[in-house]
């Protein structure tokens, strides 16, 4: 699944603006990652283990009923 589409589900935005300021977080994301990368296979591991972590941590949250 592509990153901007994970930010997507946990970041809200509307429209155009918000749109292309996911994408400004996206690149901050993989940019921070890269740095910190000593290798292409880093990288990706460091990333992907990222995106899964997102991706677990919202599905253990407990909603909350009002």
């Amino acid at each position: 699944m592509c990153r901007i589409e994970i930010l997507k589900r946990h970041l809200p935005f509307s429209g155009q603006e918000g749109l292309q300021e996911l994408k400004k977080i996206a690149l901050r994301f993989e940019e921070k990652i890269y740095i910190a990368a000593t290798s292409q296979t880093d990288y990706l591991r460091k990333i992907s283990l990222k995106m899964l972590t997102m991706e677990t941590g919202s599905q253990n949250t407990i909603p909350t009923g009002n």
